[in-house]
Formats: C-alpha cells, sequence, structure tokens
C-alpha cells in the first residue's frame, strides 16, 4: 500500500511542478474548496502544540497582538481553528528536541508540530531513528499546495515517506532558501551600471554581466582600505560559491535513478562556476570581508550586492536584517545566469539550515488529518489569490523585487545538503572557501573530498533505504 501512495503522490508532484515549470509567473499550486464540512469534529479540548526555534530573536508563530497585520491574521487563525474544533492551541518558543526525548522515554508528549532545521533532524538522526511521523501517513493532501512546494516537501523526503510541511499560504516563517542575492540600487546609480531587474529582462543578467560591474564598481580612491567600494564581498560561508554552482547547473549532490544519493560535485559545470569566482578574487575584484559585517558596508553604499540567506531580507526573519537596517531601497535579484545554466533549474534550495514542520512520533495523527488542512489554509480575509498581495507592498520595493524572491521560493530545489551530516560544515564549506581564494587546486580538491562525503552521504541515507 506504501509503494501504491507513494507513486500517487510523486504523479501528483509531478503535475503540478510541471505546470508551475511552464510558466513561473503561475501559481504554483492549484487552487483548493473552502468550503467546510457539514459537521465539524468534535476534539474535545485536545491541547496542540506548536514548538518553534527562535530565528534573529523573532518568533513569527507566536506573534505580539498589534504588532503586524500578518501576525494578527495569524491569531486570527488559531482562534478561529481553536472555536471550529474545539481545540486549545498552545504555542512555545523553543524547539527543545532534548526535551523532546525525555519526555518522549516516559510517553509524554513534547508538542505536536515542532519547527525545526533539517539538518538538525536528519542530521541527527531523529527521522531515520522514528522519532517522527510522515506526513505521508496522514489523511492529508501534500499535492494541494497547503503544504509546500513539490521541492520543499521532497526536502523531508526519506526512505518513501515525506516528513516535513511549511506553512506556504501563511508566507512567514521562511523555509529558508539558499543563496538569496540584493543589490543596492545607490551604488548602481554611483557608478552608472545598468540596473539589474531591466539586464534580467532583457535576457542579459549573466556572468558577463556580472564581471563588467565588478570591474567597474572597483573604487580603491579612497586611501583607507576600508572604505574601498567593490561590487562584491566575500562571507565567512560560501554563498557566493554555492550562487555560482547552482546558477551553472551544478549540485553538490543528486538523486539517482535508485534512490541513492551520491556526490556529484567533481564535475565540470562545478569547475568553470569556482574558477568564475576565483577568476574575480585573482584580479581583486571581490572584497573579502571574512565574516558578515559586510553587511555594514552594503548598507553605507560600499558594496552593490549581497548574498546570503533568504531570511537575512524579510523584515518578519530578524531584528538585524536588511529590512531593518537600510535607510534606502534594496532590491532582490537572482544571481545572474552561468553559460550552462538549464531553463527553469532553480538558482536557489532548500538547504542545510532550512527550517520545516515536523511531527514527533507521540502526537496524534488523526488530530492531524483534520486541523492542518484547515489552519494552513490562506489566512482570514485572503485567498490563494490575494495572499501575497499585502506581503508585496509591505516587504520589497518594487514588483520586480517580489518577482525574483517568488522565484527564488517557488522554484528552490533540494540539495541534500543535510544528509551530508557534519561534512556540510566541515568538509565542503571549508573547502569551497579554499578554493575561491586560491589556497587550494579546484579540480584536485573536488576530487579529494568525494570518498569522504559520499560515505556521509551512505551514513545519513542510503544505508537506511529498504
Amino acid at each position: 500500500m506504501k509503494i501504491l501512495r507513494v507513486a500517487a503522490l510523486m504523479i501528483a508532484f509531478l503535475i503540478a511542478f510541471s505546470a508551475c515549470a511552464g510558466n513561473a509567473s503561475e501559481e504554483v499550486v492549484p487552487e483548493f474548496d473552502n468550503s467546510g464540512a457539514e459537521s465539524d469534529p468534535d476534539l474535545l479540548g485536545y491541547e496542540f502544540t506548536l514548538a518553534a526555534m527562535t530565528h534573529g530573536g523573532l518568533y513569527p508563530l507566536n506573534p505580539t497582538s498589534g504588532e503586524s497585520s500578518r501576525g494578527d491574521k495569524l491569531l486570527a487563525r488559531y482562534k478561529e481553528t481553536e472555536e471550529k474544533y474545539n481545540v486549545k492551541i498552545k504555542l512555545m518558543n523553543e524547539s527543545d528536541l532534548t526535551r523532546f526525548m525525555t519526555l518522549y522515554a516516559a510517553d509524554i508528549k513534547y508538542a505536536d508540530l515542532m519547527f525545526n532545521m533539517v539538518n538538525t533532524l536528519f542530521g541527527g538522526r531523529y527521522i531515520q531513528n522514528g522519532y517522527f511521523i510522515p506526513f505521508s501517513d496522514m489523511d492529508i493532501d501534500l499535492s494541494s499546495g497547503l503544504y509546500g512546494t513539490p521541492q520543499s516537501i521532497e526536502a523531508g523526503y526519506f526512505n518513501g515517506d515525506y516528513y516535513s510541511i511549511v506553512a506556504y499560504y501563511w508566507g512567514f516563517p521562511s523555509a529558508d532558501t539558499m543563496p538569496a542575492m540584493w543589490y543596492n540600487p545607490a551604488v548602481i546609480s554611483m557608478y552608472q551600471q545598468p540596473d539589474p531587474h531591466e539586464l534580467d529582462e532583457q535576457g542579459s543578467w549573466d556572468w558577463t554581466a556580472l564581471e563588467d560591474m565588478c570591474e567597474k564598481i572597483h573604487d580603491t580612491s579612497n586611501p583607507d582600505p576600508a572604505m574601498h567600494t567593490y561590487a562584491l564581498a566575500y562571507t565567512s560561508e560560501p554563498y557566493l560559491e554555492f550562487a555560482a554552482l547552482y546558477s551553472n547547473g551544478a549540485r553538490p549532490v543528486t538523486k539517482g535513478a535508485d534512490g541513492k544519493l551520491r556526490y556529484s560535485l567533481n564535475t565540470y559545470n562545478a569547475i568553470q562556476a569556482l574558477e568564475f569566482i576565483s577568476s574575480l578574487r585573482e584580479r581583486d575584484l571581490i572584497c573579502d570581508g571574512g565574516d558578515r559585517q559586510n553587511i555594514a558596508p552594503f548598507i553605507e553604499n560600499r558594496r552593490a550586492f549581497f548574498v546570503e540567506y533568504t531570511h537575512l531580507g524579510l523584515s518578519d526573519e530578524g531584528a538585524n536584517n536588511l529590512a531593518y537596517q537600510m535607510q534606502e531601497a534594496y532590491e532582490w535579484i537572482l544571481f545572474p545566469k552561468g553559460p550552462d545554466y538549464v531553463q527553469g533549474a532553480g538558482g536557489t534550495s532548500f538547504s542545510y539550515w532550512s527550517r520545516f514542520f515536523y511531527a514527533p512520533l507521540n502526537t496524534d495523527p488523526e488530530v492531524h488529518s483534520i486541523l492542518l488542512p484547515f489552519m494552513f489554509r490562506p489566512l482570514p480575509g485572503e485567498t490563494v489569490d490575494t495572499w501575497q498581495d499585502e506581503f508585496e507592498r509591505s516587504t520589497f520595493f518594487s514588483s520586480a523585487s517580489f518577482e525574483s524572491f517568488k522565484e527564488l521560493r517557488d522554484n528552490a530545489f533540494c540539495d541534500y545538503l543535510a544528509f551530508l551530516g557534519t561534512g556540510f560544515t566541515n568538509t565542503l564549506q571549508p573547502n569551497l572557501l579554499r578554493m575561491t581564494r586560491g589556497t587550494a587546486s579546484i579540480t584536485e580538491t573536488l576530487e579529494s573530498i568525494e570518498e569522504k562525503l559520499q560515505t556521509n552521504l551512505d551514513a545519513f541515507y542510503n544505508n537506511y533505504l529498504d
């Protein structure tokens, strides 16, 4: 039965994904019936608990009344759900896996939904060892769009089941796709460069255009090196490297026809992408700022572009984000396409740190089957056609930026980096940094790390397959 169910689900996903690929501007999910059941089930005061990790000091699932329109709508949805099904919704700011396991051992429920990072759940082998329930075992339609795009749901796929969902129509919390790119219009204008959005519309937003900007936005006239202006800057994590890789069709990990994960970075496309970044560094066209302090030069008009995780540009995702620090407009743009980019392949991913909802083993799957189809619908006063309108007005400085954001979000793919375990942070990340900074050979390094990373993929994924 599981085989038939999974096959049907995958067919539904392919249909939804094919429709999306035809026109990136179209809604990525089908409409659904908003009408309620003739008689709503009475859950007899069941306490439905959402446990979430904080991010950037803010907790978007537990908003304070009156602080934002979105937060008030989310609180209204909780109240609607409580009244409709006779439940009590409890919100916890933390998502404490240690406490969950302690209570689980005592047969005490900790939470019904836990909002956690994919690397924490899979890297800690909580999913592999059976401590969470797959949503595909619940009576919910994972292809409806309520629970995310096909690729976001693929990020929770393991051994025939789907373990993670995201509240797609809530807009937040973000699942943290990576990498995102922003540009500073003031710097672009100061150095008389073409607007990246216009280049994108013309089909000219590619590596050549970016390289040209790097050459022209390289101002070392100030005697203080700290005040020099660059188009691009390194950070302490290889966001720039991943952006180049994904923009050229390269993937660190791919899934074979047999369902197994394989290290796949030792390819021409990957080498070409890393050599592109390295060539800019060799000509001193990338500032090596070392860490996230590069955000300060960006907002002070000494950087044209900034590359990071998506949540950095969203106001609801942290008090230190661009939305709170920029005094002027900043724009979203996709990283320019490489020479071997495949149209529709996606330039951003549901990655190692991406966050999703998971259902602990000792929750009640029947309660989920009743509540989730109602809770995860567009928030009160919104529909599948209008749910993004207010989000666009309150968060983005232009429609072009919003279109870039939607493309990042809706075309993001699953990169399976969580299944590298600590091989991601201890092996892949530092070696990507070494290769583009000229301290390691690109071709030799990509080959030398293959065995270790493949061993990790086997240990965290392949060896658990039936």
